[in-house]
């Protein structure tokens, strides 16, 4: 019998408001009725979040960049997505008929689906309430209603969070976990126009694949809404992490025993009767606490050294408006801390041994974390940005 994850919680775990991410306070626009009310209840977070706010527009505003070139990446990728975020995309009244499997046939097939529509790994888990956001802090990418049948149908009742401050509700028992790759190639170049490439495009598979799984399990007759990068009502990582995809590492990433710290989720949650995996321990909190690596090549210093008690539970805590300003000083999103992870690395024989051994063998971690760095270096050494990702 699984023993549970592997965070450590100690004492009351409050659900966590989405208008407090830093993601949701950088796209505060000023003076609006949504920025002066936060403003009015956060006062000492102003200067922060209108410094995060230039990236945000540098990325979302037409006209607002220099380097055209990664504009029309963001718009192939980044709002593409933002097209299958609409309420009637994500979510919907399930079929009258339900198809009567049992709780392992169900999962089977729900797996088989998603990997051939392209997850890389798929787990699923228990929906924790404490994982689910108490209010909307997303600005959403549609106004009032619309219809435009058959594929549109405006927005479905009972709809949670159509509007930023909205309570949160969400009572579906599963989580249905996607982890989807990213080529190690792109996204280990470091902070540059071909990371962004490579982030833009895992995200846009992986919220067309959560869309399709959702409306997949609704067919079949059962209550399902798909959460991605466009519109999510969850904590994708922790609930990721109680399906046994990976466990928490120092880098606030999921890192799993097949792809490391170097992937993306989406999570579609649900009624549907399914047979749940295990959490998983592949020794990470120890092998992190012996490693490092990711906060000292950190070049914003957001990642800590040491874990902290943070609402309910010990984990290391980062510093999202530190890391948010590098990617505004750059221009684009980094990758150092997914690429310098020890786990991070081909799925070659080889390194298979090698994770093998860091699961199996606490006592030689330490000694492995020494090994990754005489044959990788203690440092970052950027790879090369292709030549089609250059300008000219």
């Amino acid at each position: 019998m699984s023993a549970g994850p592997t965070y450590v919680i100690e004492g009351e775990i409050r659900r966590f408001d989405e208008r407090d991410t830093a993601f949701s306070r950088e796209a505060l626009i000023e003076g609006s009725p949504n920025e002066i009310a936060y403003h009015t209840m956060y006062p000492e977070k102003i200067e922060i979040d209108r410094k995060l706010a230039r990236f945000i527009t540098l990325k979302m505003e037409p006209g607002c960049s220099d380097d055209h070139f990664a504009d029309a990446i963001y718009e192939a990728h980044f709002k593409s997505s933002a097209a299958l975020a609409l309420p009637d995309m994500v979510d919907g009244e399930p079929a009258s008929e339900k198809t009567d499997w049992s709780p392992a046939q169900a999962a089977a097939k729900v797996k088989a689906f998603a990997r051939a529509i392209g997850a890389d790994d798929v787990r699923i888990g228990p929906l924790k309430q404490e994982w689910v956001y108490s209010h909307r802090g997303s600005r959403p990418f549609f106004e009032g209603g619309y219809s435009n049948a058959p594929y549109f149908s405006g927005i479905p009742e009972g709809y949670q969070g159509a509007r930023y401050g909205d309570p949160v509700e969400l009572g579906h028992s599963g989580a249905i976990s996607m982890a989807f790759d990213q080529k190690k190639d792109l996204v280990g170049t470091g902070s540059t126009r071909a990371v962004d490439f490579e982030v833009g495009r895992v995200y846009a598979k992986s919220v067309l694949a959560s869309v399709q799984l959702a409306r997949f399990i609704r067919a079949l007759g059962y209550p399902a809404r798909a959460h991605h990068l466009r519109n999510y009502l969850i904590m994708l990582v922790p609930v990721a992490v109680d399906s046994g995809i990976g466990e928490l590492g120092r880098c606030g990433y999921i890192v799993s025993r097949k792809s490391g710290a170097n992937l993306r989720l989406a999570t579609v949650t649900t009624d549907m009767p399914l047979e749940f995996d295990d959490p998983v321990d592949i020794g990470m909190q120890d092998f992190c606490d012996k490693c490092k690596k990711c906060a000292v090549t950190c070049p914003s210093g957001a990642i800590p050294l040491e874990k902290t008690l943070v609402n309910g539970s010990w984990r290391w805590k980062l510093n999202p408006e530190a890391c948010l300003q590098y990617w505004g000083h750059t221009g684009y999103t980094c990758g150092i801390c997914q690429t310098v992870c020890p786990w991070t690395k081909p799925h070659n024989i080889f390194h298979r041994s090698v994770a093998s051994a860091a699961v199996n063998l606490p006592w030689i971690r330490r000694a492995l974390v020494k090994g990754d760095d005489v044959v990788y270096g203690a440092g970052f050494s950027p790879l090369p940005v292709p030549r089609w990702l250059e300008d000219g």
